[in-house]
């Protein structure tokens, strides 16, 4: 073999024996050499062919190859153009040598700066090894160099990579077309996951899948016969549907036309009766009439008699003494009823608005508590009492005081003036609580925030002394609170602490370089902003000065800045915190948990007002937060009261109430009720002056006036009743007048039926019954002539879907008779001979379905156990060392019923669709015809995807089988990815070296090459031995790639071993390989 500027490789001719050990240190090349063989051999040159074996984590390509780059990016060849041989020389079984091999031509960096050509020739290597003048040949010379000799037909470039591989393939006498995947797989060794896969890739000859593409096409003209049946069939089922409408619907037109025509004779025959019922009501109306105005005559005459009787008794009545005093009476009456009208709606005005006062005053007693309104001076409950009595005095108006009347409602309106003057500054105590409510809210969000409630001065102050600081120093100067950077240790002492520091709390803290910065910084700015009472503290003077031994508030505290504490210390630490009342005088400063201080002498309380708002620690915000929700609570409860206080207050409208046309209309009204009362009492006088004779001689008048005036009733009674019949007649005469003539006209315009009246209709004398027959033919008429509508809509839409269901032209037209033409032509055979086009292309496409799927698995199944049985024989002849090894393969239980079915020796030569393994499988054997078949017509991708899936799956004979190797009898499937490396390497090269016997045609001296790449790593040398021994056995030439510390154990199994090395000469890598001596010390 032959490499030419390769990896670090300058010019390296190496000779392989039959079983070569390759060895060496990791990156000296070896693999390398190895990628330079698969290279020439599988005739590719992309970089997924360059081995990365078990032990090699490097990344390698073509132009890291050629280029020789090293491991920090550079390369070997990194100026200029230059070209590449990789030439392997063979032997044939005659001695004569031949050679295949690549040349590359590089141009630049990438590989679109790269060409390369393949090529064999029938010679050995030249000894000029392809270099002139120092020059390696390019492509241009390659080719010209390979045209100049003799046998031309044998010595060539290729234009394609494919043809090369068909050519080399050709010559190495290998037919097998897993050659290339077989040696590329046998070079890197990878652990064996899966034993099927392994199997199925390597060893079985067969393609896995089967080619459905005839099958489909027989199944496909089946169902497009099948459904041309079913068209037939449709249209057929479809014409019998608009025959059958067409022959009701003239069934129905024939009835149709016999109503009509006796709707025609019942039409003429109810004028006759009617006419004759006409002539017969005027006879019968005109005697009725004639009758009544007689008797309208008679009572006429009574009624003239009954009113002169009344005249004469009421002139009898005018006479008498008591009729004239009971006249003067009745005028009186009737002065005090339009006097009551007018007394009356005042009293009820009056009462209306006694009820609005006092619903008033009420109100007002709601809120008097409240002591908002200052209505302490005025007596409610007085004023509701007087109320009542003017309620009361309302019943008499003649005795009402106008008086009281006038003091209740200037006390009134004085209480309203007074509300007005109260509601005008309760209105501005409300818009002052609204800004608080406000300022609360607005501090609220703020603490939500995660912001305290600073006064807006200390804030101003901090944020001048951050953006000043930061403007002279260019640098954020942190600028903090004090009691930002305390926590409370002891809740107990809290208001305390906030209480005896108070201000100071708020002093704001800089670091110590920056004090005298922010002092000028201070200064500068406290007259413009208005700030006088926050201090700076200088954190570099605090000197702290805490009691031993005692518990101070300077212990309730954590200070989070070490330059901090001894200001705090200052602050806090000489305040002994005292638990017992007895010893409060016992230290010169002390305070109590509930905030009583002894200092100088003195004992006193706090100021609440002082740690009434926590500030010190972050958990200060929440207690903010606590207090400000009761202060907005409160404050909202009080504006809500004040606010129902006014919607309350509205409501008082005492000067509406006491109008002045209400007080004109009340004093108007008394003098009209004192008018009821002198009518009544003359009233009373007239009553007395009546005598008992002239009481009952009218008393007797007026009783004969009373049944005269009954009889005068009772007579217009019926002289009402005579106009009312007197109508009717006149009426009905005019009416049986009109029916007459026009019943006449019509029937001097009519003639009678030509058919004659029928004798249903004869036997009908009355109008009424005749008319209810009229009425019975028309709804009949008329539900026929929908019915014969609705079917011919049916039948319109029946042709017109024919037309569209099966893409025809016919014409709807009721009157035309295609569709009738269409049912004759389908009423014949045509059905038949479809059913039988049908059944033959069912048989056909079974009969395929047979031959291309269960015959052809069947086929495959039986063609992968010979070879496995072949396969079997063969390593039976070559035992590994201890270990016997054995292919098995067996039905996959998961589809035993397939398999079953796939595998039935009935099936040979027999029709699919008359065997017994077709009655009993039936309902399978058609799911997986339909499985197919549907493959062609399904639209859905989702769905026609998952389909093809399991079509694929089905068409595949790996799938109805399951395979192993047995070791000794024993299965490998469990171990497999579980043992230790060894056991696993062991079953794969015997399982590779099994694969190669098979693809290489032993029967012919064609190649019998085994490369493997960091060989037997794992594997004991007893094991590796007996490797090369069945590779020996099995007649193959191996090179082996394998660790540097076996070979001094394995090298008397080998015919050579060969070590590769990378030196430095002149600041380049140069790799070679020697020829192993035993003397030679591997480091």
């Amino acid at each position: 073999m032959l490499l030419i500027n390769w990896l670090y490789y300058e010019k390296t001719i190496l000779n392989f024996e039959d079983i070569v050990f390759l060895s060496g240190k990791t990156g000296e090349g070896k693999s390398a050499l190895i990628d330079a063989m698969q290279l020439v051999i599988l005739g590719r040159c992309d970089n997924s062919i360059f081995n990365k074996s078990a032990n090699d984590k490097t990344t390698r390509d073509l132009m890291g190859y050629l280029k020789g780059k090293y491991k920090n990016g550079t390369f070997k060849r990194d100026q200029g153009s230059f070209s590449t041989h990789l030439c392997m020389e063979f032997e044939d079984e005659h001695k004569q040598a031949y050679c295949f091999g690549i040349v590359f031509d590089v141009d630049g960096a990438t590989r679109s700066d790269m060409e390369y050509r393949f090529y064999m020739m029938n010679h050995a290597i030249p000894d000029h090894c392809f270099i002139e003048d120092g020059r390696v040949f390019d492509i241009r010379r390659m080719k010209k160099y390979l045209d100049s000799m003799q046998d031309r037909s044998k010595c060539r470039m290729f234009n394609t990579n494919m043809d090369y591989r068909n050519f080399f393939q050709a010559r190495m006498m290998i037919k097998d077309q897993r050659f290339f995947d077989v040696f590329k797989m046998a070079v890197a060794y990878t652990p064996m996951m899966n034993i099927s896969e392994f199997i199925v890739k390597n060893i079985c000859q067969e393609e896995e899948s089967l080619d459905l593409e005839e099958m489909q096409e027989e199944i496909n003209d089946y169902r497009q016969m099948k459904e041309k049946l079913e068209e037939v069939q449709n249209k057929k089922a479809q014409l019998s549907e608009i025959h059958e409408q067409y022959v009701e619907i003239c069934n129905e037109q024939e009835r149709l036309d016999t109503l009509k025509i006796e709707q025609e004779a019942a039409d003429y025959q109810c004028l006759i009766l009617e006419k004759q019922e006409a002539i017969k009501q005027y006879e019968t109306y005109t005697k009725e009439y004639q009758k009544l105005m007689k008797d309208a005559q008679a009572t006429e005459e009574e009624r003239i008699a009954l009113n002169k009787e009344k005249d004469s008794l009421k002139d009898a009545k005018r006479d008498n003494a008591a009729g004239m005093l009971q006249r003067n009476i009745e005028s009186c009456e009737e002065k005090q009823n339009e006097l009551k009208i007018d007394v009356d709606a005042a009293t009820k005005q009056a009462l209306r608005k006694v009820h609005q006062i006092e619903e008033q005053l009420s109100t007002l007693e709601e809120v008097e508590d409240d002591e908002i309104l200052a209505l302490e001076d005025y007596d409610l409950s007085k004023k509701k009492l007087e109320v009542k009595k003017f309620m009361h005095a309302t019943d008499h108006l003649s005795d009402f005081d106008m008086g009281q009347y006038q003091e209740l409602k200037d006390d009134l309106l004085a209480l309203e003036e007074h509300m007005n003057s109260q509601l005008a500054a309760l209105r501005q105590e409300m818009m002052n609580q609204k800004n608080q409510l406000q300022e609360l809210r607005e501090n609220r969000k703020e603490l939500e925030e995660g912001r305290k409630n600073y006064p807006k001065n200390l804030l101003v102050l901090k944020r001048e002394l951050e953006r000043r600081l930061e403007a002279l120093h260019h640098k954020k100067v942190d600028v903090s609170i004090l009691a930002d950077i305390m926590q409370i240790k002891d809740e107990a002492y809290r208001n305390a602490i906030e209480g005896y520091i108070h201000n100071q709390k708020l002093n704001l803290i800089v670091e110590e370089e920056y004090f005298m910065d922010a002092y000028r910084i201070y200064k500068d700015i406290k007259e413009g902003y208005g700030i006088h009472t926050f201090s700076i503290v200088d954190i570099a003077k605090a000197k702290p000065r805490s009691l031993q031994g005692v518990k101070t508030l300077y212990d309730c505290v954590y200070v989070e800045r070490e330059d901090v504490k001894a200001y705090v210390e200052y602050l806090l630490g000489r305040v002994v915190c005292c638990e017992d009342d007895e010893r409060i005088r016992d230290y010169p400063v002390s305070v109590t948990k509930d905030c009583m201080l002894y200092s100088g002498y003195a004992v006193s309380h706090m100021n609440p007002q002082l740690y009434k708002t926590p500030f010190i620690g972050m958990d200060s915000i929440e207690k903010q937060l606590q207090e400000i929700m009761i202060q907005l609570h409160k404050l909202e409860k009080n504006y809500q009261m004040k606010q129902e206080i006014i919607e309350a207050a509205k409501q008082i409208q005492f000067r509406q109430i006491f109008n002045e046309d209400f007080t004109l209309q009340l004093s108007r009204s008394i003098e009209k009720a004192q008018m009821m009362d002198k009518l009544t009492k003359t009233i009373e006088e007239y009553r007395r002056s009546m005598t008992p004779e002239s009481l009952e001689e009218l008393a007797l008048l007026d009783k004969k006036i009373e049944q005269v005036e009954k009889q005068l009733n009772r007579n217009y009674t019926i002289r009402v009743e005579q106009d009312k019949r007197k109508d009717l007649l006149e009426r009905d005469i005019n009416t049986c007048n009109d029916i007459i003539g026009k019943v006449k006209e019509t029937l001097e315009e009519k003639t009678e039926p030509e058919q004659g009246i029928p004798e249903s209709i004869l036997l009908i004398t009355s109008v009424d019954n005749m008319r209810k027959k009229q009425e019975q033919i028309r709804y009949d008429i008329r539900e026929t002539s929908s019915q014969i509508d609705n079917h011919k809509d049916k039948l319109m839409y029946q042709k017109l879907h024919y037309n569209d269901t099966f893409r025809i032209a016919l014409n709807p037209n009721f009157l035309c008779d295609d569709y009738e033409r269409e049912y004759e032509k389908h009423s014949q055979n045509i059905v038949e001979e479809y059913v039988d086009k049908c059944a033959l292309a069912e048989s056909k496409a079974y009969e395929c379905f047979q031959n291309n799927f269960f015959s052809a698995l069947n086929s495959k199944i039986e063609n992968v156990k010979t070879q496995i049985d072949r396969l079997n024989r063969s390593i039976r002849k070559h035992q590994f060392g201890r270990s016997r090894y054995e292919f098995v393969c067996t039905c996959n239980e998961d589809y035993r019923e397939y398999y079953n079915l796939i595998t039935n020796k009935e099936l040979n030569g027999r029709n699919l669709l008359n065997t017994q393994v077709y009655e009993e499988n039936q309902e399978l054997i058609q799911e997986l015809f339909k499985k197919i078949s549907d493959l062609s017509t399904m639209s859905d991708p989702k769905a026609y995807q998952q389909l093809q899936q399991e079509v694929q799956r089905l068409s595949r004979f790996t799938t109805y089988l399951k395979f192993d190797i047995l070791e000794n009898g024993n299965s490998l499937r469990a171990t497999i990815g579980s043992s230790s490396g060894g056991e696993t390497q062991t079953p794969f090269y015997v399982a590779v070296l099994v694969s190669l016997f098979s693809v290489y045609d032993k029967a012919h001296d064609g190649l019998q090459l085994a490369v493997f790449d960091e060989a037997f790593d794992k594997m004991d040398n007893e094991r590796i031995e007996e490797c090369i021994y069945l590779l020996k056995s099995l007649g193959f030439q191996a090179i082996i790639v394998t660790p540097t510390d076996k070979i001094s154990n394995l090298s008397k199994v080998a015919d050579a071993t060969l070590i590769a090395t990378t030196d430095e000469r002149n600041g380049q890598r140069v790799s070679t390989v020697q020829k192993w001596k035993q003397q030679v010390e591997l480091s």
